[in-house]
């Protein structure tokens, strides 16, 4: 199942501004490869918003603990935002279908 995330902090959390939390967010960013790879999600997309304080990705896993599991891993305060999301082929595929049985 592909879920896609919104991970958002504020300026007071951000560790750009904090020399500590700069140094523990880095050494949990390294072990997260190894982290997905134990919890089996594939990382499809994960990119940052410096300005906005938000970072955005698209996991892939058998379930919501294994991405909540993964994300909360990320040793900075942040709200989380979780969507289950599907590829438009497979939405125009359902569309298509729904449509033939009427």
């Amino acid at each position: 199942m592909l879920f896609h995330v919104t991970m958002t902090h504020s300026v007071s959390d951000c560790p750009a501004y904090d020399r500590q939390k700069m140094l523990d967010f880095i050494a949990g960013a390294d072990t997260l490869p190894a982290l997905a790879a134990d919890l089996k999600v594939k990382v499809h997309m994960f990119v940052w918003a410096a300005p906005e304080h938000a970072a955005y990705a698209l996991l892939e896993a058998d379930s919501l603990m294994a991405v909540g599991r993964y994300v909360n891993a990320i040793p900075l305060r942040q709200d989380v935002k979780v969507t289950p999301v599907q590829p438009v082929t497979e939405t125009i595929e359902m569309v298509k279908a729904m449509a033939a049985r009427r």
